[in-house]
């Protein structure tokens, strides 16, 4: 009989491309992937009640310690399961991701229930892992220190045979005193430029349309064009060798140039990018490459430049200011989102203030703001977490609230305006209508046909109801 497993993703988008890495050895190996949905992960009453076929034999959470938010919603699931093992004790449980490579075996003796933990650098040993569990009914864990986290696989089961996740580098070399990326992710590794090139060319051959490359932080990338040479077929000036830096490797700039030119590939996204390296040349590659997404996420984390220099994110909010001016300059349909942290150590209300002001003058298009929490393990962690928890929910409301309005006001703008647009999926709350996003990544629901999805339409935005527009097909569909 088929072991059943779940999967449930917490935290960015490279917990969900390893998920859908694990999904694919999972099938490949003779496993039924159950779902990925909390919702259908069993409840103690659906266990002690005879749930029946539809609870899972497996359940794997791919983790995240970014916040301690996410860590919080693993604990919570993971005592819920402690309840369900009760009676169900061949139930199976297991943990990947970061969570497993900051606090490791320390897990095993919080959380008994907890059966196996895998690493990020592991995930292709996990359909072995399970069946160790299965068969000798012990606690164990695969967490390799060494190597690079990124699995490029063809096994991979993606949730759209139109879009697709690329991640392209891991880890981070920058020392912001807040972050635990550099702990769970370790130094940066970028891909080979040949692999990454391959890859993508895979995908576009495989019916995949859209691309978002990822990385922590992915505008540092340096590739090593390939262990020979450094010209790629079909890419680059006609085919001509790839401009590498003066140490011989493949930038940022010059990789998404590369990739411009796979055919078939018509839109390129990236995430999540650092201030220290959005630079001219990067801003020009956009200018000149269409394909390329108008949508630049580049955290400012604060106005302040007191808690800046206390977060050592190596820019100044005039610095930060400036890049966002001159990448407006060249390219004007950019969208500007960000992130935020509401209630760092040491910051005062002008601190706050400064923030807010600074919302006014950039007019970001979105921005995620969260409380700032201590992570275990960063340098910040030796700092005093000063801020009392009101103080940092009033701060964090007030943030919000603004961009609200300022988003809200942006996007009044779009309204009457004609834009291309990818259809991404049928709706799941009516049918006939297909969501789809703007090159600026913006969401458009409109009337059509199932058969429009994975293709690119000319739409007319007519309204914004929350979070997303509404528009209509300008022309007859085009299936393209």
């Amino acid at each position: 009989m088929k072991l059943k497993v779940a999967i449930k993703s917490f935290g960015c988008q490279m917990n969900v491309y390893d998920s859908e890495v694990a999904r694919g050895f999972l099938s490949d190996a003779g496993f039924e992937i159950y779902s990925e949905s909390e919702e259908s992960l069993p409840a103690p009453s659906a266990a002690q009640g005879g749930g029946g076929e539809e609870n899972a034999d497996v359940i794997l959470m791919n983790t995240c310690s970014v916040r301690e938010h996410a860590e919080e919603r693993v604990y919570g699931r993971l005592g819920m399961l402690g309840k369900v093992k009760k009676t169900k004790p061949d139930l199976i449980v297991g943990l990947m991701g970061c969570m497993v490579e900051e606090h490791r075996e320390k897990l095993f003796k919080r959380f008994p229930q907890l059966d196996f933990m895998i690493g990020t650098r592991n995930i292709k040993e996990l359909p072995g892992l399970i069946e160790e569990v299965r068969k000798n009914r012990r606690q164990v864990a695969q967490i390799r220190q060494d190597g690079l986290s990124i699995e490029y696989s063809d096994l991979a089961k993606r949730s759209s045979p139109h879009q697709a996740w690329l991640p392209i580098m891991t880890g981070c070399d920058k020392v912001c005193t807040f972050c635990i990326v550099p702990i769970t992710r370790g130094a940066e590794v970028s891909m080979p430029a040949r692999e990454v090139y391959r890859e993508a060319s895979r995908l576009a051959a495989d019916g995949v349309k859209w691309v978002t490359l990822l990385g922590q932080n992915v505008n540092s990338y340096r590739g090593n064009p390939s262990a020979r040479a450094a010209s790629f077929e079909g890419a680059g000036d006609g085919g001509k060798v790839l401009i590498a830096d003066g140490k011989g490797e493949i930038t940022f700039p010059r990789l998404l140039e590369m990739l411009c030119e796979i055919e078939g590939l018509k839109r390129i996204s990236f995430t999540t990018s650092h201030p220290h390296d959005a630079t001219e040349d990067l801003f020009q590659v956009i200018r000149r490459n269409p394909k390329i997404s108008r949508r630049f996420h580049l955290p400012l984390q604060s106005g302040s430049d007191r808690i800046l220099k206390r977060m050592k994110r190596l820019h100044t909010y005039d610095e930060y200011l400036a890049s966002i001016r001159r990448l407006r300059e060249l390219v004007p349909d950019i969208s500007i989102t960000t992130d935020i942290i509401a209630g760092f150590s040491g910051e005062t209300e002008e601190d706050h203030l400064t923030t807010l002001r600074a919302f006014e003058e950039i007019r970001y298009d979105a921005a995620y703001i969260y409380k700032y929490s201590v992570r275990p393990g960063t340098p910040a962690a030796k700092l005093s977490d000063d801020v009392p928890q009101e103080i940092k929910a009033r701060r964090n409301a007030e943030l919000l609230d603004l961009q609200k309005k300022i988003s809200r006001e942006n996007a009044q703008k779009w309204i009457g305006r004609e834009v291309t647009v990818f259809a991404e999926a049928v709706t799941a709350k009516k049918t006939g209508q297909i969501l789809g996003s703007t090159v600026q990544d913006k969401k458009v629901v409109f009337e059509g046909p199932a058969g429009l999805v994975g293709t690119f339409q000319e739409i007319r935005i007519t309204g914004l109801r929350n979070d997303a527009f509404s528009g209509e097909i300008v022309t007859a569909p085009a299936l393209l």
